[in-house]
C-alpha cells in the first residue's frame, strides 16, 4: 500500500510511521517542514521523506496524492495559545491549506484518513460524546478559541458531502488528547505553544510553578499514543467502503482527569523518576489572565467509544498513570 503522510515529523506522524514501516509492504512518502522526530525511520528504504510546506509543495503533493492509495493530512497547528493569539494563522493552515488536500484528493478519487479533533464537541453538556448524535456547541464569535473547532468542524463537513457524493472515500478520526513519547519540545512549552502535558514537564524539570487555569477543575481524557496509533493502524487496513463516512473518537474515557488532578500525579511520578524532586509549586491563574481575553474553555471532554469498538474492535489498553509516567520519563531521557 502507498500511503501519503503530510505532518510526518509529527506527533502523530512520526509515531505512524514508524509502525507502517513494520509492513514491508507498506511504502510511505512524507512531507515535513524537518525530520528532527523520523530518526527511527529516515533510512529504511521503503520511507520517501522530503523537506517541504504545506503551502508552498503543491505540485509533489498533487503528484503524490494522485500516486498513492491513502492520504493522511496530519499538517494543524492544535495548541491554545496561537487559537487565542493568531486566528488567522490557524484558519489559514488548518483549514484552508487542508482544504486543498481535500480538492485534490476528491479529483483523484482517493482515500482520505482525516485527523478531526475532539475540540470539535466544544461546550457540548454530554456526559459522553457521540459522533453522530451530540450537538456541536461553540462560543460567541468574539472568543478566538473557538476558530480551531470551527475550521475543523468545516472541513470535516465538507468531506463527508465529497464522501456522500462518491468521489473520494473518507475516514474522519478524532484524537482525545494523545499523551506519549515526542509531543511537543520543550522550546515549544518554554514559549508556551505546547500542551498541557509538555508545558508541565517543562515546569517539572525547570522548577518553575505549575499554573491551573481556572483552577484546574476542567477534565480532559488523556489517551496513549500507542493506544491512538493501533487504532489508525486498523483504520488504513480496514476495507474502506465498510469505513467510508464514518467518524471514529479515539480516546479513552479511563483517562479522564481534571487538570488540578493531572498536575498532581505528574508531580508525584516526577517526584519518583527524577534524581532532582521538584520544588515548584502548583498556582492558579483565571483563564483571561493566563490566555487573554479571546479564551473560553471547555469544562470535560469524555469519548464514547461504542464506535470504534463495533467498527474496529479498538479499545484503549494503557492506564493513565502508566501513560503519563512513559511521557515524562521520556522527556527526561
Amino acid at each position: 500500500m502507498k500511503i501519503l503522510i503530510l505532518g510526518a515529523n509529527g506527533f502523530i506522524g512520526n509515531a505512524l510511521v514508524k509502525n507502517l514501516l513494520m509492513d514491508l509492504r507498506n511504502e510511505i512518502y512524507g512531507l515535513d517542514l524537518e525530520c528532527s522526530k523520523l530518526d527511527h525511520s529516515i533510512d529504511n528504504e521503503n520511507f520517501h521523506f522530503i523537506d517541504g510546506d504545506i503551502n508552498i509543495s503543491n505540485e509533489w503533493i498533487e503528484y503524490h496524492i494522485k500516486k498513492c492509495d491513502v492520504i493522511i493530512p496530519l499538517v494543524a497547528i492544535a495548541t491554545p495559545n496561537v487559537y487565542v493569539k493568531n486566528p488567522l494563522k490557524i484558519f489559514q493552515l488548518d483549514f484552508e491549506a487542508n482544504l486543498k488536500i481535500v480538492k485534490w484528493v476528491a479529483k483523484y478519487n482517493k482515500r482520505i484518513i482525516f485527523p478531526s479533533t475532539s475540540e470539535i464537541y466544544g461546550m457540548c453538556e454530554d456526559k459522553e460524546f457521540n459522533e453522530y448524535t451530540s450537538k456541536l456547541i461553540l462560543g460567541p464569535i468574539h472568543k478566538n478559541r473557538w476558530i480551531y473547532s470551527c475550521s475543523k468542524q468545516l472541513l470535516d463537513r465538507v468531506i463527508i458531502a465529497h464522501s456522500e457524493r462518491s468521489n473520494l472515500t473518507s475516514t474522519l478520526f478524532r484524537p482525545f488528547n494523545w499523551i506519549g513519547p515526542r509531543l511537543d519540545s520543550l522550546e515549544q512549552a518554554r514559549l508556551g505553544n505546547g500542551r498541557v502535558i509538555t508545558i508541565f514537564i517543562n515546569n517539572l524539570i525547570n522548577n518553575q510553578d505549575m499554573v491551573l487555569v481556572n483552577g484546574g477543575l476542567q477534565s480532559r481524557s488523556f489517551t496513549f499514543l500507542d493506544d491512538g496509533i493501533e487504532a489508525l493502524i486498523k483504520i488504513i487496513q480496514a476495507d474502506p467502503e465498510k469505513l467510508n463516512g464514518k467518524i471514529f473518537n479515539i480516546g479513552n474515557p479511563d483517562g479522564n482527569l481534571t487538570i488540578k488532578e493531572l498536575a498532581n500525579t505528574m508531580v508525584k511520578i516526577y517526584n519518583e523518576i527524577s534524581d532532582k524532586p521538584y520544588k515548584g509549586k502548583v498556582i492558579e491563574k483565571s483563564e483571561a489572565d493566563f490566555y487573554g481575553k479571546g479564551y473560553e474553555d471547555v469544562p470535560t471532554r469524555v469519548p464514547c467509544n461504542a464506535e470504534a469498538k463495533k467498527h474496529l474492535e479498538w479499545i484503549p489498553k494503557t492506564n493513565i498513570n502508566k501513560a503519563i509516567r512513559i511521557t515524562i520519563e521520556s522527556f527526561l531521557s
